[in-house]
């Protein structure tokens, strides 16, 4: 059996609006022309698909799953669309990004605005999330980038691209005894009260990896908050002493300071690029890739 993929996206249409003449509405075509798409597939089909009921229709529960084979259809031929308009020079569109907090708070505000510039009809949504609510997102979105090791549960469709490694830094109060040192070691952290940032999140993989190879035991964890700014917070009030990217501290901050590990504690950045990424998202890639490797580059320099 050949079936046609226009008589599939009429089908579709009319699962979703549930009437022939808005199914009609929603292809642009005359009704007579939908309602013969459609016998015509439900004869190719040779089983009921819908039935009518009242002014509308409904799915038969062959037809409910018939519908989600189509939908699949549907997808394949917009992304093929998408790309065939790629190459053709398109410049606008829109890119769904799911970033880690880290990323998304010091790296792609300023980027934005450049790219902006570059291209002023391309709409860049931004999701922040920790590392591994990223790696979770990517069957709904264009990119991420994150700012963590990579677990195995990222999909087989979506190539990795490494940008480079992040340090991760202790950040306290100038008036904390472990201020007036130049580096601190991990086993000293444990002297002090520590903040941590949630499960899931990039920076708490790579501190309790560390701790647990230092010690051999899972650290225990007192204090516990979701995201950088909370952890800044805390940090602020005298609660504790915090562990973030290099890059988290805000310009003029002048309550905080940072000092380094010894030895120093890093973790990849990479970009993940989901298989369905359109060729707007391909246009944002190839200009935010060397952005946050010259980023990575100039602070290891510092």
């Amino acid at each position: 059996m050949r079936l046609n993929p226009d008589q599939l996206l009429s089908f579709v249409a009319l699962a979703q609006t549930g009437s022939v003449s808005m199914a009609a509405t929603a292809r642009h075509l005359t009704q007579p022309a939908i309602s013969n798409q459609l016998k015509r597939l439900q004869d190719s089909v040779g089983v009921p698909l819908y039935r009518r009921q009242g002014r509308g229709v409904v799915l038969t529960s062959t037809g409910e799953i018939f519908y989600r084979h189509a939908l699949q259809v549907q997808h394949s031929l917009q992304q093929t669309e998408l790309f065939a308009d790629g190459l053709q020079g398109l410049t606008a569109g829109r890119v769904r990004l799911a970033a880690s907090q880290t990323i998304a708070g010091s790296f792609l505000p300023a980027a934005l605005v450049l790219f902006n510039q570059l291209y002023p009809e391309i709409e860049i949504f931004v999701d922040s999330a920790n590392s591994q609510q990223v790696f979770d997102r990517m069957d709904t979105h264009d990119l991420g980038l994150v700012e963590s090791l990579l677990p195995t549960a990222v999909p087989d469709c979506c190539s990795v691209e490494l940008l480079g490694h992040d340090r991760i830094v202790a950040v306290m109060r100038p008036d904390h005894p472990l201020a007036a040192q130049p580096a601190i070691e991990l086993s000293e952290l444990a002297m002090y009260p520590l903040i941590w940032r949630e499960a899931g999140s990039g920076t708490r993989d790579v501190l309790e990896q560390a701790m647990m190879t230092e010690t051999s035991r899972r650290p225990e964890v007192h204090l516990c908050l979701g995201g950088v700014s909370a952890v800044l917070e805390a940090v602020r009030q005298g609660l504790g002493i915090g562990v973030v990217s290099q890059f988290c501290l805000p310009t003029g901050e002048s309550i905080l300071t940072t000092r380094p590990f010894a030895p120093q504690l890093v973790r990849p950045m990479s970009l993940l690029m989901p298989a369905h990424a359109s060729p707007v998202a391909h246009i944002f890639a190839d200009f935010i890739i060397p952005y946050v490797k010259k980023r990575l580059m100039d602070a290891k320099d510092e």
